[in-house]
């Protein structure tokens, strides 16, 4: 049986890696850190934990491997800023052994069967539900903030189109609502156009809404595809604001939207930027519930 120095090493990502890392300083858990966004003690200079000077003495060392949501943007490297190589998923894989708990989000199927093939136990946090539910609100509060920021106009009394209409933009309409926008629900399922209408001030198809996009002053987009492209953005007021929270790619053709000054921003990684202390929090939650239900892995 493996000895571990540490009971949780945390790993890469952004300002929800550095506050989960304080949450579990609350505790009596030896912890350590490799490759954070920023250094922990600049946000709390009295708490403890250790800094590893290498991926390999992290992972080696350390019963729980904590890795960010998402593992990876592109499937191939580790999502980190804290140190200046590239970390690809391969070699943090290849550091793995058994008795080990890996977490992260988003975490690519080949990487997960690969673990498993190791006796590593492995959870997504994006698979459990109530976490995953967390996240989208988080994620539609902070597309809310970013767009109040980014333009001249108030969201108030608005015009706003929520393209995709899955949990993210459910509850990005009702949030809209609640601030007294005119919000349409976009979408090319017919489901979702029916569950919209019950909800939203109006309801219609892609093809529709593209005759119409003009006339809306913010545009929320959720859906992972590029929808928007050139010979749609030509027809948008260049006043528009267009957020696109959809994962890689994202839903906008952004060389268009740059050759035609249409101001389009993507927003990834919300959560860590307008709520990283909830987000830990729901995140350490979801960790000890995993701990007390081994047969969640």
């Amino acid at each position: 049986m493996n000895q571990f120095r540490y009971d949780y090493a945390v790993i890469g990502g952004d300002l929800r890696q550095i506050y989960l890392l304080s949450e579990l300083s609350k505790t009596t858990h030896a912890l350590c850190h490799y490759a954070l966004c920023q250094p922990p003690k600049q946000f709390f200079p009295t708490q403890h934990f250790t800094a590893m000077t290498s991926l390999e003495t992290a992972a080696a060392n350390s019963r729980h491997i904590i890795c960010p949501i998402p593992l990876s943007k592109d499937s191939d490297l580790l999502n980190q800023s804290g140190v200046k190589k590239n970390i690809p998923l391969k070699q943090l894989l290849s550091l793995l052994t058994p008795e080990q708990c890996f977490f992260a989000g988003c975490i690519p199927d080949a990487f997960h069967q690969e673990a498993l093939k190791k006796s590593v136990l492995v959870f997504d946090f994006m698979k459990d539900s109530e976490l995953s539910y967390f996240n989208t609100i988080a994620t539609a509060e902070g597309v809310i903030c970013q767009a109040i920021t980014a333009s001249p106009m108030n969201l108030h009394k608005s015009r706003c189109a929520v393209l995709g209409y899955g949990k993210c933009g459910r509850i990005l309409t009702d949030d809209l609502k609640r601030m007294f926008c005119y919000v349409t629900a976009v979408s090319s399922c017919k489901e979702e156009l029916a569950q919209a209408a019950l909800s939203a001030d109006d309801a219609m198809d892609l093809k529709e809404f593209f005759t119409c996009i003009g006339e809306y002053h913010f545009i929320f987009n959720t859906i992972p595809s590029v929808i928007l492209t050139k010979d749609i953005l030509v027809h948008v007021n260049p006043q528009t604001r267009i957020l696109d929270i959809a994962s890689a790619p994202g839903g906008v053709d952004y060389a268009a939207a740059k050759e035609l000054n249409i101001p389009a921003i993507l927003c990834p990684g919300l959560p860590g930027k307008y709520a990283p202390l909830s987000s830990a929090q729901a995140i350490l939650r979801c960790i000890e519930k995993c701990k007390r239900s081994p047969d969640i892995f």
